[in-house]
């Protein structure tokens, strides 16, 4: 597998009134090529500020410390450097955790694809934008792609809503793709479908994932290794088989407990 992601000693910190917490300690993963990288680990471990400083969109008081982060061998992210704003849209797509948000709820579906290519697709023609807005529906298994491309976010269904938001995030054949607890806001049959869809794209389009969520259990239906994060560290990180099955941390193990069973 060839690396598209490689993530080196990142350390960042957030400037609060009294003091400076520190968001990320030195993490290293990396993501390749046809692979799933699961990050997983309870609220407030680092899942998001990691996926939020690869495709940079930190807040204003955040800032990079050390370390680096490389896209397909070119750094895009160190301290004093910022060039991830040139591959997002483009290399790197992005879902994220609310669909709703994630859309104009004054545009329709296919103005929201036609916007997202003409600003990433460099002189793509309107036919052609015609044909890819169809392509990328229908790659999310949605069949009446003529009524969802005529229609306002509001009114599509959740799922309906979440698989747009996915759309718009390959529709410009990117490298790879982070999504950010893109499944918590759906029911558990919607779940299951959209990481149906993932796998399906990851192993017909070649990309990468990089899937933030703190639900093992879609972890390990989806993804092939996953990096285990706590208190802005990487604590773990393995085969998914291995991390699940044959935790060497307590807090993986802790993790794994703390997942409903049904008797």
């Amino acid at each position: 597998m060839t690396e598209l992601l490689t993530v080196s000693g990142l350390s960042i910190t957030a400037r609060l009134p009294n003091r400076d917490l520190r968001l990320l300690d030195k993490v290293d993963l990396d993501v390749r090529k046809g692979e799933v990288l699961g990050v997983v680990g309870e609220s407030g471990s680092g899942k998001t500020t990691l996926a939020r400083s690869i495709v940079g969109l930190l807040e204003r008081n955040v800032r990079i410390d050390g370390g680096s982060i490389s896209l397909m061998g070119e750094q895009i992210v160190a301290p004093g450097l910022d060039r991830s704003a040139q591959v997002r849209g483009s290399a790197l797509g992005m879902v994220f955790q609310d669909a709703s948000r994630s859309l104009n709820p004054l545009m329709k579906v296919r103005t929201h694809l036609a916007e997202v290519l003409r600003r990433h697709v460099p002189g793509i023609d309107k036919q052609d934008i015609r044909r890819r807005s169809v392509e990328v529906l229908e790659h999310m298994r949605i069949t009446d792609t003529a009524r969802v491309l005529d229609s306002y976010p509001h009114q599509l269904s959740g799922g309906l809503r979440q698989r747009v938001a996915i759309g718009l995030a390959v529709v410009t054949r990117p490298s790879l793709v982070i999504a950010d607890e893109c499944t918590t806001a759906l029911d558990v049959t919607t779940q299951a479908k959209v990481v149906e869809l993932f796998r399906t794209l990851v192993d017909e389009l070649g990309i990468g994932l990089l899937f933030v969520t703190h639900d093992l259990m879609l972890a390990s239906d989806l993804c092939d290794r996953i990096a285990v994060m706590r208190a802005g560290r990487v604590v773990e990180e393995g085969n998914v088989t291995e991390v699940l099955d044959h935790p060497e941390q307590d807090y993986t193990r802790l993790l794994l407990a703390a997942i409903p069973t049904w008797k």
